[in-house]
């Protein structure tokens, strides 16, 4: 649940979301622009066949008001791991979209007095297309299921009969996971350290030096950093994000450079204290010995010898000299 909602966080702003169509869609080129996106409610409630009322919820919809010549509906769904009726859950977030529509357009021509009636819309009503595309962030390749004929239980020899009775319905997996460098710097948006992380997630020295590298400005420093700590269960993010939390100089902290630099920075000045201090407990332990041995009568150098200190330590604590 905790990785559903971080990683929704920061798709949902626009310009991560059309950046991210614009490289794995359309190879880079810009052709869904941030300003023609609109947020649309990822609940949606319908009624079924029997009129009874259904909400389904999904991660990301979004409605581009310039997409192909028309307004189109476009959504992502986030998997960490393969889901295997994701072709039917893939089904139902597009019915849920198209039913609505329709539900609208019944409204208004009953509102105006023109009901189609038994065709429900008038022939020149038409609907606009919605796509849906799964965001597959696992390591393991994605090869089925990438249709409804992969879910279905139907023996292979019978196949052939069934494809053609059943309109197959194909669902869109795009693997995020390990992209290659060309596809990377395509990435205009903070996706790009996202894209880097999954690339070199496994080489943490190539990952440090690679974020460490990366000086572009970060817009969505908290969301980023959220979607990196649930892809990859490392701490070390959480804590970066808290330190930039709590930072009074947030403006000079928008990229990855400058959030390690301050998370080494107040990591040295923790340690110091925290050397200072397990320092000071060893020197109070050490001043106990000593007196302790002094009371017995033993010497300075029998003190010393046992303990194995220099002899100017055990005079700076008895004083003498």
């Amino acid at each position: 649940m905790k990785k559903d909602i971080t990683t929704k966080n920061l798709l949902e702003n626009n310009d991560v979301f059309a950046d991210i169509a614009n490289v794995n869609l359309f190879g880079g080129d810009p052709v869904i622009k941030q300003e023609d996106l609109e947020e649309m409610s990822a609940d949606t409630s319908y009624k079924d066949l029997e009129g009874a009322h259904r909400r389904l919820s999904r991660d990301i919809l979004k409605k581009v008001n310039r997409l192909g010549g028309c307004i189109a509906f476009i959504g992502y769904e986030n998997q960490i791991g393969i889901n295997n009726v994701m072709p039917v859950r893939d089904m139902g977030y597009n019915y849920t979209v198209y039913a609505k529509q329709i539900q609208n357009l019944v409204a208004d021509n009953r509102k105006n007095k023109k009901s189609a009636y038994a065709k429900v819309l008038h022939d020149h009503q038409k609907l606009m297309p919605v796509a849906t595309f799964v965001l597959y962030y696992g390591k393991k390749r994605w090869r089925k299921p990438l249709s409804l004929m992969d879910v279905l239980d139907i023996p292979g020899e019978d196949r052939g009969i069934w494809r053609r009775l059943l309109s197959d319905y194909r669902i869109k997996v795009i693997h995020m996971a390990n992209q290659p460098e060309e596809i990377r710097k395509m990435y205009q948006s903070d996706y790009r350290v996202i894209a880097d992380y999954l690339a070199y997630h496994k080489n943490e020295k190539k990952l440090y030096d690679c974020l460490r590298e990366d000086r572009r400005e970060i817009i969505h420093v908290e969301q980023l950093l959220d979607m990196l700590c649930a892809l990859s269960g490392d701490g070390r993010f959480d804590e970066i994000r808290e330190r930039y939390v709590n930072s009074e100089n947030k403006e000079e902290c928008r990229n990855m450079c400058m959030l390690l630099d301050m998370c080494e920075k107040e990591g040295m000045e923790k340690g110091m204290k925290k050397g200072m201090k397990k320092g000071m407990k060893k020197g109070i332990a050490l001043t106990k010995k000593v007196l302790q041995m002094n009371a017995q009568g033993k010497s300075r150098d029998e003190i010393a010898g046992e303990l194995k200190v220099k002899g100017t330590v055990i005079e700076r604590i008895l004083g003498t000299g």
